[in-house]
Formats: C-alpha cells, sequence, structure tokens
C-alpha cells in the first residue's frame, strides 16, 4: 500500500499588527427605483448617505464632500445625491 503525501497549498504569514483596508456598506431599499447606500469614505472614513437610481453594469465613482476624493464606486445609473452622516460603524 502506498502513501501519498498531501500538501496544503501556501498560504503567507500576516503579522497581528498588520490591518487590512475595508469598507462598510449597507445597501436599503434595494428592490425600489431610488436605493440608499449607507457607508463610509474610503480615504477619511465619514459617515455618507448615498441615494442611487437603477442597477447596471456601469461603476459609477461617488465623490466624499469631506474630503473630495472618490468615497466608493457603485454599479448604478447614477448618484442622485451624498450626504454627509456620523458613521454609524465609529
Amino acid at each position: 500500500m502506498e502513501i501519498k503525501e498531501i500538501k496544503k497549498p501556501y498560504k503567507p504569514k500576516t503579522q497581528d499588527y498588520e490591518t487590512r483596508n475595508f469598507q462598510h456598506v449597507k445597501i436599503l431599499d434595494c428592490n425600489q427605483p431610488v436605493s440608499r447606500v449607507i457607508y463610509e469614505c474610503w480615504h477619511c472614513k465619514q459617515g455618507l448617505l448615498s441615494e442611487v437610481e437603477g442597477v447596471s453594469p456601469q461603476v459609477i465613482e461617488a465623490t466624499c464632500p469631506s474630503c473630495g476624493r472618490t468615497a466608493i464606486r457603485l454599479m448604478a445609473n447614477k448618484v442622485l445625491s451624498t450626504t454627509p452622516i456620523p458613521s454609524p460603524w465609529s
């Protein structure tokens, strides 16, 4: 009887102090013509509420009113408004 060695896939070691970037997002009213998206800006972590129209394969960038950079990329027809709010995740 031959014994085969099973090798584990390569998994890079991560440091405990190393943080990974992530973005909080919550989508509301996704079955309505106008949906609401609550999220944090990718750069400054400002809480934002955007109203978006429709869903499409094109990607639209929503700009953060606080820092002026791209806060999030959404798959929608149009971003109707973006309002700064206190971040629900802070």
